[in-house]
């Protein structure tokens, strides 16, 4: 089974592997070697995940073979250093998303919604508004952050999407974007529109790219940061 993975180098200091066709896998390295090591590894675990949420699974790795097909290279941002932000556009992400694709990135949605949502409910009500020593950050903060990002994203598309109002609930905005992901991903469906947002390529493919590797990366952060507090 071709495993085809695009590399992102540049993102702080390291260097980012994409399943171009497994969004919501991933993962982070510094020596290319290594770092198809750890994807392997991530990959593995996404199936895993994946099978413990559906007695269907779209996919089954069968002798894999990894290759990489692409490379992007962040450019420094204006201070000199690396942003922590991916920016890549594959040509991968030029392709028209079909049905099923769209389907199964849903799928995936929202079960790290429900991930997300389980983990703050069992955490202690005293983590919520605590500042992280060190980090700046409060759970909270970072629930908000999904909800903004997620919003952010799909306007990066030239979608229809109402704007979070200030002072609304983590918990409400993160439930109103969710809205929208679920209302506007089907619409994407063999749509070729391609955007730029300053100086950034945007697609279908590449929205649910980053939606599923937001959601991810800041669910793996609210875990750190809920550790770090409780210690």
């Amino acid at each position: 089974m071709l495993i085809r993975v695009g590399l992102e180098y540049g993102i702080g200091g390291r260097t980012l592997a994409w399943g171009l066709d497994f969004p919501g896998c991933f993962a982070f390295g510094e020596e290319d070697a290594e770092l198809m090591l750890r994807f392997a590894k991530a990959l593995l675990t996404f199936e895993e995940w994946v099978r413990l949420h559906t007695d269907e699974p779209w996919f089954q790795l069968l002798n894999p073979d990894f290759r990489i097909v692409e490379a992007y290279h962040n450019k420094q941002n204006s201070a000199g250093g690396e942003d922590e932000e991916s920016r890549a556009a594959f040509e991968d992400d030029l392709r028209p998303l079909e049905r099923e694709e769209i389907t199964n990135a849903l799928q995936v949605f929202r079960w790290q919604r429900e991930e997300l949502l389980a983990g703050l409910e069992f955490l202690p009500a005293r983590l919520f508004e605590q500042t992280i020593p060190g980090q700046g950050w409060k759970i909270m903060d970072v629930v908000e952050q999904i909800a903004r990002t997620e919003c952010l994203y799909l306007k990066n598309l030239d979608l229809p999407v109402p704007d979070i109002a200030d002072g609304t609930p983590p918990l409400n905005a993160l439930q109103l974007c969710r809205q929208q992901v679920e209302k506007l991903l089907p619409g994407l469906e063999g749509s070729r529109v391609a955007v730029e947002q300053n100086g950034e390529l945007w697609t279908g493919r590449k929205l649910v790219r980053r939606l599923l590797w937001q959601q991810r990366v800041r669910i793996d952060e609210i875990k750190s940061l809920a550790c770090a507090a409780d210690d």
